[in-house]
């Protein structure tokens, strides 16, 4: 049985995201609505704060 520990601080929302979206990866189960509504709401988060410029290094 998993036993996900109760994020109750703000800050901590981060980290469950990733952890969910770490879970879901790790099972194999990539091609569900809950993984997509994750990946989509890491991403969104990850484009606010590092920005969405789009150009990669070569």
């Amino acid at each position: 049985m998993d036993h996900a520990p109760d994020f109750t601080q703000p800050g901590d929302a981060d980290s469950s995201l990733l952890e969910g979206l770490f879970q879901l990866a790790l099972n194999g189960q990539t091609q569900g609505s809950e993984f997509d509504l994750i990946d989509h709401e890491v991403y969104a988060r990850l484009l606010s704060t590092y920005g969405g410029d789009r150009r990669f290094a070569a």
